[in-house]
């Protein structure tokens, strides 16, 4: 039981170490890849038109429609409010 407690120690200790030593390049060298890959530049699509003239008419539309009914529920409601009494 000791052996497989100071071998499994051991193991634990030096793998680490295995790892470093492996390594072949120095700290300032920088590995080059076995295969180059370049990524495609990146292509900025043109917004369709749909998105730059639809969409903002339709939000100014719907804030005029609900500008419109809160404006009318108010005149309505005040209307309803106050009544004159004729004496």
């Amino acid at each position: 039981m000791k052996n497989f407690v100071l071998i499994l120690f051991l193991l634990i200790l030096f793998s680490p170490a295995g790892i470093v030593i492996a390594d072949e390049h120095t700290e300032g060298e920088v590995p080059t890849p076995a295969i180059v890959v370049e990524e495609p530049p990146e292509q900025i699509e043109d917004v369709a038109w749909t998105y730059r003239f639809l969409i903002p008419t339709t939000v100014a539309i719907a804030t005029l429609v609900i500008l419109g009914n809160v404006i009318q529920y108010f005149r309505q409601v005040t209307r309803k409010r106050y009544k004159v009494i004729e004496k």
